[in-house]
């Protein structure tokens, strides 16, 4: 029998979450104890039908004719979701020739990719430029230099996006200590280089705001990006682009700053008479969500595999770990929701520091989390991990990263990407060392896949018989 998540645990966020009468959480309708024995664990679930919502949910939010939104591909690289994304209507910012190939084996065309970052080589140039990607986006007056440069050499006129940073200043924002673009007291001489250069085309305004707590950033940055459109206006320069990236809240903590529904009417309302005031013609509008599209779709489930008692101190130990599958726990201290995945009926009545599997004592997953008592064997369910966590993953302690699912709006589901395999981690050091024949790594490659119940099943019978 299935029913609402208890309302101890309930988050309105986690609409795809249900519990069974006997208190096993269930996710879009499959058991977490089904799927982590299917699996494994540790293993990231992303929810589809959460996906598109908030796709669709973006869109909806700003009536304005030329919105052009990019999905943020660096928060979750999977293909799968890159897929969902291009269905949906997005295009693609990219922060790297990697991201790109990926983007273009989504089957984004390549003028649905902006390439977005504060370094390229001229080998990076030269791909983007080439293949026609929408834009490349000039981080400092010295990237300019080399777009230029790249283009004399390509013999062809890269159409660029110049990224401002606006120093902007309200409450506790700020952007004057980002290392992200150009500070506007030197746009005009940015701007002035590119409209003089051959092999330039300057044809739109960048804005990286970083995580954004209020809608007025937006306006604030629109209205100095729209003033440097109507500088390029005076010098016969037409902006086709404005925008204005990322940093859109997500849920999380029992927090939310804002919406995209509370921003969206107000802000395009505000847009428009900006541009009218400038006269100006109509820009496509450009924001790059990320964390709001995939982090609150994610779930991540780990197995307890010990549990210690320090003084008064109650230590869980999980089969997961900060370095391989939640980093951002010891980058800047991100807090997740951790849910009793065998044990939601149950009050919760210790007070427990949930750590990782590797040998470091940093690997802290969360602390003073109250939850049921738990044991050996059970499972942890550690909520809205869809962004970055695991493109963001490392192979510390030579362990592998955790596998990703996806449970689709049929129900079904699916695999996207599997669990590392030793060969795939050792590969770049191997190939120059020469340590180590395919038929050597096969050999340990196939004592690694030996079903140890499967063995100990065959074991027994066989003392049997005897």
């Amino acid at each position: 029998m299935t029913r609402r998540i208890s309302k101890r645990y309930l988050k309105p966020r986690w609409g795809f979450l249900s519990q069974t009468s006997t208190g096993k959480l269930q996710i879009s309708g499959w058991m977490a104890t089904e799927l982590a024995e299917k699996y494994g664990t540790p293993v990231y679930i992303m929810v589809e039908s959460e996906i598109r919502d908030r796709l669709k949910r973006f869109k909806k939010s700003f009536p304005y004719s030329r919105l052009r939104p990019q999905y943020a591909s660096k928060n979750n690289t999977n293909l799968e979701i890159l897929k969902i994304v291009r269905e949906e209507g997005f295009d693609l910012d990219a922060s790297s020739v990697g991201e790109i190939i990926l983007g273009l084996l989504a089957d984004f065309e390549p003028n649905q990719i902006t390439f977005t970052n504060l370094y390229k080589t001229e080998q990076d140039i030269s791909f983007a430029a080439t293949i026609g990607v929408m834009a490349i986006t000039a981080d400092s007056y010295e990237e300019l230099e080399k777009l230029d440069l790249v283009g004399e050499k390509i013999d062809k006129k890269i159409k660029i996006f110049i990224r401002i940073n606006p120093l902007i200043e309200l409450g506790k924002y700020t952007t004057k200590e980002h290392q992200y673009g150009i500070p506007i007291t030197f746009a005009k001489k940015a701007i002035d280089y590119t409209i003089e250069s051959k092999h330039l085309e300057l044809v739109g305004f960048h804005f990286h705001g970083a995580y954004i707590h209020t809608p007025k950033i937006y306006s604030i940055a629109a209205k100095k990006l729209l003033k440097l459109a109507s500088y390029c206006k005076e010098r016969n320069v037409k902006i086709k682009y404005i925008d204005l990236g990322g940093g859109f809240p997500y849920d999380h903590n029992s927090k939310t700053e804002f919406t995209p529904e509370d921003m969206g009417k107000p802000f395009v309302k505000s847009f428009i008479r900006l541009i009218k005031k400038y006269g100006l013609a109509t820009p496509v509008l450009i924001f790059e969500p990320g964390k709001f599209i995939t982090a609150n779709a994610g779930i991540g489930l780990v197995k307890i595999i010990s549990k210690k008692q320090i003084a008064r101190k109650k230590i869980i130990v999980t089969d997961g770990s900060t370095y391989g599958f939640l980093p951002d726990c010891i980058i800047y201290n991100a807090y997740y929701d951790i849910l009793p995945a065998t044990k939601m009926g149950r009050r919760r009545v210790h007070d427990y520091t949930i750590a990782g599997c590797t040998c470091d004592s940093i690997d802290i997953i969360g602390k003073k989390r109250w939850l049921p008592k738990l044991e050996v064997g059970d499972l942890l369910a550690i909520m809205d991990c869809g962004a970055y966590s695991n493109v963001m993953a490392s192979n510390f302690n030579t362990l592998k990263r955790a596998p990703m699912i996806m449970i689709k709006e049929s129900g079904a589901i699916k695999k996207i990407r599997r669990r590392d395999r030793y060969s795939e981690m050792f590969a770049p050091e191997l190939d120059v060392l020469k340590i180590g024949d395919p038929n050597e790594l096969k050999k340990y490659y196939n004592l690694a896949r030996v079903n140890i119940d499967k063995l100990w099943g065959v074991i027994k019978k066989k003392k049997k018989k005897a």
